[in-house]
């Protein structure tokens, strides 16, 4: 406490408590303490609330098939809620409930929104009525332990068809719903191995995929009913394939595939004979994403990201709208919603600082902002966010981004290596995890962010250099990221944090215990530590995506594997760490269980080592109230300051207030 009160928040008796106060419940300010803060011109300190607590938030537009209503989520008093009402009117309604997502019912006439208690990922599906007095939500899916997810929502009728893994934790079965009388159908029972379910947009039944040894088996139904399947096309259950939409005869499907080529494009594949016919393709990167036209069946835009991201609209009136909307600077593109006669959409502009959020309409070209995120609205204090490329230590080109603080000379900064999860995933110049970019930016940091080998975007042998390279070429690749910002200038060797969530909250333990003379300390959030046993403790429904699990990391049930998989699993390398290790988890994380946590904790304390613990009760694989948030973020800044010399803006009044949330 020593250091701290040569700062005090205040001086005057007169706010002696509130400064007490202040430092039981997270101390005050801290100044930069690394060289090359010391005489930066640095912006003003962004409160950490402004991050996490955004009471101005509105976002996740989503116009009804009618194009009569709008529907979003935005804060009540304190909490998000989902909003609706008829455009033009001020006659809105709210559902107090935070949804992982919703959709609108075919008829407009009722919202579904689908959530889970507390992260634990079993998944409810909630219909409330947008025409009828109150705001009363009814459970469609009122049954503990169990997932659903919508997988089509019927088109111009009531009913909805649903996938649910109530009968067999392993697999999914597929439900109708008639939500005009709340009946529930069976479609079809899972024999226990398929892997996804095909249906048209009136909800049919058109095709199923089965997972066949280590092969994905399409097959269609045959008269449109019965047990009766005839099987069209296989690929390997490595080849990356997702459909996305089915042509009103049933003889084609657009789908998003790799088969027979390194990167993924956008196809269409007959549904027969499996020929598939490319539609656009990118020779530097996936296609991450394409929406599909509703009403004429035909591809309205596609997105790819190889640095900054690129986006190809082919709808002609669609590429207006994003060239107003855009500017003409690089943007991601969400085509949230489009009306059933493509008059009207939501569309978001997401940045490298933030996202606006647009209602479009399509025939006059006019729009509206509806609404934004924090960080667009501190854009004039956040740093850009640009790509970069090195070459590895044996010779494979790697892409990233780096984020250098506002106001400072760009040489040897205190730097935070920020590693993506998934691994099968990927940073992307504008995404979700802005917020701690920017948030580690605006403390005086250079943020570095590596698609180590494994992460998806760059093709598929970009990604099959990950199998077996758990802690090995995967981990080389985020080292040899670190030299390349030293040895460009960028960072000092010396302060290096390692931060990250699920993956990269393993790699932060690796980069501690394997590596512990190249950073100064780590973050790991809800990472694990054992490998083995985080296949061994996986959610049932993880079951039929095991094999991709045993192909890159190994199978805990042979000896030999295991004993790989504990050799590259920091839990039993505890000893090795030397730095300070702040580790952060979900008490109902059902993907890494606290287990990981607390018996690397257990371990590290045993081994006499450094290690600050905090758990989030409430919260699973990842925080989703922002109270919790805020104390991630407050950790996060105090720990790295003391650390690596960086700013920390000390208490924020939101924590108060917090215990209630």
């Amino acid at each position: 406490m020593t250091g701290c009160k040569k700062r005090l928040c205040q001086k005057h008796k007169g706010f002696v408590f509130f400064t007490v106060l202040s430092l039981a419940l997270g101390g005050c300010a801290i100044a930069p303490a690394h060289p090359s803060l010391e005489r930066a011109s640095l912006p003003e300190l962004i409160p950490v609330r402004d991050f996490v607590a955004d009471r101005k938030m509105n976002g996740g537009h989503q116009v009804s098939p009618d194009g009569k209503k709008l529907a979003w989520i935005a804060i009540k008093g304190m909490r998000p809620a989902v909003f609706v009402k008829t455009i033009g009117r001020d006659d809105i309604k709210t559902y107090s409930i935070y949804p992982r997502y919703f959709k609108w019912s075919g008829d407009s006439r009722h919202l579904l929104l689908v959530s889970d208690k507390g992260g634990d990922e079993n998944t409810h599906i909630y219909v409330g009525s947008v025409e009828q007095p109150g705001t009363e939500l009814t459970d469609l899916t009122p049954y503990e332990h169990t997932v659903a997810h919508i997988v089509r929502v019927v088109e111009g009728g009531s009913g909805v068809v649903i996938i649910e893994n109530r009968r067999d934790k392993k697999v999914f079965d597929l439900y109708q719903i008639d939500l005009a009388t709340g009946r529930e159908t069976i479609l079809v029972t899972n024999p226990g191995d398929v892997a996804g379910w095909v249906t048209d947009r009136h909800g049919n039944l058109i095709a199923r995929v089965r997972q066949v040894g280590e092969r994905h088996v399409l097959q269609v139904r045959q008269n449109g009913a019965g047990d009766d399947w005839k099987t069209t096309v296989e690929w390997s259950l490595f080849d990356r394939v997702s459909l996305l939409d089915v042509s009103d005869d049933e003889k084609w499907v657009w789908a998003l595939s790799n088969r027979g080529r390194d990167k993924i494009a956008l196809v269409k594949a007959d549904l027969a004979s499996g020929n598939e016919t490319v539609f656009f393709a990118n020779p530097d990167s996936d296609v991450d994403g394409a929406l599909i036209s509703r009403k004429t069946h035909v591809p309205l835009g596609a997105v790819f990201q190889p640095g900054y991201p690129k986006t190809e609209i082919f709808d002609a009136r669609l590429r207006d709208a994003w060239a107003k909307l855009s500017e003409g600077k690089p943007a991601i593109p969400r085509i949230n919603s489009i009306d059933d006669q493509e008059r009207l959409a939501t569309i978001s502009v997401v940045t490298d600082r933030g996202m606006k959020h647009y209602l479009y309409d399509i025939d006059t070209g006019k729009y509206t902002l509806l609404g934004d995120d924090s960080l667009s609205r501190l854009a004039s204090r956040l740093a850009a966010v640009k790509p970069i490329a090195f070459t590895s230590r044996d010779g494979v080109t790697l892409h990233g981004y780096l984020t250098l603080p506002v106001g400072v000379k760009p040489e040897k900064l205190p730097m935070v290596l920020q590693v993506h999860g998934g691994p099968w995933a990927r940073d992307g110049w504008a995404q979700y995890g802005a917020s701690f970019t920017q948030f580690f930016a605006n403390r005086g940091y250079a943020v570095l962010q590596v698609n180590y080998r494994g992460s998806t975007g760059y093709g598929r042998a970009f990604m099959e250099k990950a199998i077996g390279e758990f802690a090995g070429k995967m981990h080389d690749d985020l080292i040899d990221g670190v030299n390349w910002a030293v040895q460009s200038g960028f960072a000092d060797p010396n302060k290096i944090a390692i931060f990250g969530g699920s993956y990269g909250g393993y790699a932060t333990l690796v980069g501690l215990s394997f590596t512990p003379e190249t950073f100064a300390c780590g973050i790991d959030v809800v990472g694990p530590s054992d490998l083995a046993r985080l296949l061994e403790t996986a959610p049932a429904y993880w079951e039929l995506g095991k094999p991709w699990w045993y192909r890159y990391v190994g199978n805990p049930a042979n000896p030999e594997d295991r004993k790989r998989m504990d050799a590259k699993s920091p839990l039993y390398k505890a000893e090795a760490v030397t730095k300070p290790l702040l580790i952060m988890q979900g008490v109902n994380d059902p993907v890494v269980k606290q287990e990981q946590s607390d018996t690397m904790v257990a371990a590290l304390k045993k081994a006499g080592k450094r290690v600050d613990y905090v758990v989030f009760a409430g919260e699973g694989h990842g925080n989703r109230k922002w109270s919790n948030q805020l104390t991630l973020f407050r950790q996060s800044e105090d720990f790295l300051a003391a650390c690596l010399g960086g700013r920390s803006r000390g208490f924020d009044y939101y924590q108060l207030g917090a215990w209630a949330f």
